[in-house]
């Protein structure tokens, strides 16, 4: 339970569909891309309609790190506009931000989500946006931060952090 600690920020992020981790190969099994992606998105729009008590949803475009995506490349904003703005649309409406992680630049060639999203989530009323690294070895900590926290600034003005699950604007 979120409510038995003081957490300054918590996360929400969506990995399995249809009870598999989409990194793994056995989610990707008979699976065209271009639908199983989408699959991803209807799953994380579920998550978001249904679930409350997280500050950010992180790296909606998760599925194009996962080593066994046959595609091997950026999940184009375009290609699946509609649902991605239903989610980005639900974010901002409950006033919950999206984090823009750089996990991606090395597996799949781009932001987690990419630039199109950013500039499409603020459009849509977003307005908090976080930066992350998703960072499991230490000395990933903090890639690409710096390039990622200008673009957001270009984009947003600015970049938050959280203190008590509150969302500070840090202009760069």
């Amino acid at each position: 339970d979120l409510q038995l600690r003081n957490w300054d920020f918590v996360i929400g992020s969506v990995h399995f569909v249809d009870n598999l981790d989409v990194y793994y190969p056995e989610f990707w099994e008979g699976r065209e891309p271009y639908h199983a992606i989408l699959r991803s998105f209807e799953d994380t729009l579920t998550c978001v309609k249904n679930h409350d008590g997280y500050d950010v949803l992180g790296h909606l475009t998760y599925i194009g790190k996962s080593t066994s995506n046959p595609l091997k490349q950026p999940i184009l904003y375009r290609d699946y506009r509609e649902m991605a703005d239903e989610i980005m649309k639900l974010l901002a409406q409950k006033g919950i931000g999206m984090e823009f992680n750089t996990s991606g630049m090395d597996a799949c060639g781009d932001y987690l989500p990419g630039i199109e999203y950013l500039r499409r989530f603020k459009e849509l009323g977003g307005e908090i946006v976080t930066v992350g690294s998703d960072a499991h070895h230490s000395n990933r900590v903090g890639q690409y931060c710096r390039e990622a926290c200008q673009i957001v600034q270009d984009i947003f003005g600015y970049v938050c952090t959280f203190a008590d699950r509150k969302p500070c604007f840090r202009t760069l």
